[in-house]
């Protein structure tokens, strides 16, 4: 697979792409689910949010790719963290994954909700982030995540325990866009690029989405 890498300078053009991306399919009258991740990415996307058509977005769901499980706000909350900076949308349909209950009744809870708005959703596109281990969402090298056949997974790590979607998700989708500005990423973004098993490097998955958009800030073809 060939894939698509843009080199940026800094976050306007994957927000002008991504922000492009969904108001087109707003604008078309199609109902759009969003997955958002944590991490370094949510600056790009409170920009991103600033510029979906208000217009349209009542036809918008938004929720993440993963979480860290505890109370709700918890500092290391993803949602929490996106909330902290901005991250809103007048009449989109936000869909956090905490829910202030125990951890078996979030995951069901969750698992519910996506399947509605999976089942909804006429145009799917997530904004992913790439680990320098090859991860992605939630999804850790030889995790329980790459295991299950659901659509959504809670498993202890050595930091939290994460709730994330899972492979049944990500190949229902129609568009992903990798987020990826760390020099310490090149390597796995020229992994991404070579047929790797996918409990080595998770993101792997990524690439059975039929469009698949990279955005690095530097150039991985550039002569060491």
């Amino acid at each position: 697979m060939n894939l698509n890498i843009k080199t940026i300078k800094n976050d306007e053009e994957i927000v002008e792409f991504v922000a492009g991306s969904i108001n087109r399919q707003l604008e078309k009258g199609k109902k759009v689910l969003w997955f958002i991740s944590g991490g370094s990415s949510i600056p790009a996307e409170v920009l991103i949010a600033k510029k979906i058509n208000e217009k349209y977005s009542s036809n918008l769901v938004v929720t993440l790719t993963d979480e860290r499980y505890g109370l709700l706000g918890h500092l290391d909350s993803n949602w929490q963290k996106l909330k902290t900076s901005g991250f809103k949308i007048r009449e989109a349909k936000l869909i956090p994954i905490l829910v202030g209950k125990d951890s078996k009744t979030t995951l069901e809870k969750f698992k519910e909700i996506l399947k509605k708005e999976l089942d909804k959703a006429e145009y799917k596109i997530g904004l992913f982030g790439l680990g320098i281990d090859g991860h992605t969402a939630g999804i850790l090298p030889h995790s329980e995540a790459l295991k299950t056949d659901e659509q959504v997974c809670i498993y202890d790590t050595e930091l939290y325990n994460r709730i994330t979607i899972t492979e049944k998700v990500i190949v229902m989708l129609d568009e992903v866009v990798v987020y990826a500005v760390d020099k310490k990423k090149k390597v796995m973004i020229e992994n991404l690029e070579k047929d790797l098993s996918k409990d080595d490097m998770p993101a792997q998955i990524l690439k059975k989405v039929p469009l698949l958009t990279i955005f690095t800030d530097y150039n991985v073809y550039e002569k060491k």
